[in-house]
């Protein structure tokens, strides 16, 4: 039987050990209330924390679709502005070669306003009607027409119109030869093509000079000085690689194998060259222009006051058989009349007759 004392002691004990108990269990329903509030708020910052993260995730592929969309944006924009520039390259091309065409139409207006300082000065008489001034450009000039004629044919020109038709009118006509002998012609009107419009592009030949205002001396002569004075590099010249002489003009041509010489002497202009006797002549230098046909409108005339004879035999001396057909046309009593000209082609042969404006054949 154990002691009172001991009981109580115990008693004591298992009192003090259920206060601790209840102080640790106390202390433990405080810790776990700690720990389910510490969850709770772990939890509330672990959804915080992946709402935050689906936000950031989202931005983040909102961020990379823009930048995507941002560089095909400025890829396009690229394009866009590659295709600009190509096409503003091609249109400067297009405004450079218009420049230039442009560059070559005002020298050759210029040149062309210019003529008259780039040709030999000659005494012209103008003959022509005059034009509106649309045109300026426009000049009356008097034709010369080559005519071939077949063999036994003649031409013969009469000094009034009305002795020309009637000898047309009459066709065939009895020529009377020596004796009783004599030959039968026809008479034909002479058609002529004649230009009623020619146009021409004239350019500047960059190695060609016109030299004019020469002196009355021998066209040899005046060609071998002028090309022995421009030959000299002292006197501003160079080789020269042809010479020619324009005889209804009395004006040389000069080509030199270098286009750097012929503008050189233009500029100065007056030259002086020496000629025989010791002779110094002043004269003058100008480009050399050359023109090329670029269209021309021609119109079939009949010649007024021309007539074409055929079916002529060789039956004698060319000479005499112009001879007899020039007085057989001159009688009245065979409707004939004056005569200006006449030209006999006898068989076999080949002639070119030549028309002028003013006196026919």
């Amino acid at each position: 039987m154990m002691a009172e004392g001991g009981l109580l002691d115990s008693l004591e004990g298992v009192k003090d050990e259920i206060i601790r108990q209840k102080v640790l269990y106390e202390k433990l329903i405080v810790e776990q209330a700690q720990l389910v509030k510490t969850n709770s708020e772990r939890e509330h910052r672990t959804k915080d924390f992946q709402d935050r993260f689906e936000k950031i995730t989202e931005g983040l592929e909102q961020a990379k679709e823009q930048y995507l969309e941002t560089i095909k944006s400025q890829k396009r924009k690229r394009d866009s502005l590659k295709q600009e520039e190509a096409e503003l390259l091609e249109d400067l091309k297009g405004t450079e070669t218009a420049l230039e065409e442009q560059e070559i139409k005002e020298a050759e207006v210029e040149g062309a306003t210019n003529l008259n300082t780039v040709v030999p000065k000659r005494e012209v008489v103008f003959r022509g009607a005059t034009v509106a001034t649309g045109n300026p450009q426009l000049f009356d000039v008097k034709s010369r027409i080559k005519y071939p004629m077949e063999g036994g044919t003649a031409l013969i020109t009469f000094e009034d119109e009305i002795v020309a038709r009637k000898i047309q009118s009459l066709q065939t006509h009895k020529v009377t030869l020596e004796g009783e002998c004599y030959i039968t012609v026809e008479a034909h009107p002479v058609q002529l093509t004649v230009p009623t419009l020619v146009q021409m592009d004239t350019r500047v030949c960059p190695r060609s000079i016109l030299v004019s205002q020469l002196p009355d001396v021998d066209s040899e002569v005046i060609l071998d000085k002028l090309e022995i004075h421009f030959g000299k590099r002292v006197n501003g010249g160079g080789e020269v690689a042809s010479r020619h002489f324009q005889e209804d003009t009395r004006n040389a041509v000069l080509v030199f194998t270098d286009d750097k010489i012929a503008p050189g002497l233009t500029q100065k202009e007056n030259h002086m060259v020496s000629f025989p006797k010791k002779l110094k002549h002043k004269v003058r230098v100008t480009p050399f222009v050359n023109g090329t046909i670029t269209r021309v409108e021609t119109e079939a005339l009949a010649c007024p006051r021309t007539v074409l004879l055929t079916g002529i035999p060789g039956v004698m001396d060319a000479d005499c058989l112009q001879d007899t057909l020039e007085i057989f046309f001159q009688k009245g009593s065979n409707g004939g009349g004056e005569i200006s000209n006449a030209l006999y082609n006898p068989p076999g042969q080949t002639a070119v007759a030549l028309f002028d404006q003013d006196t026919g054949i």
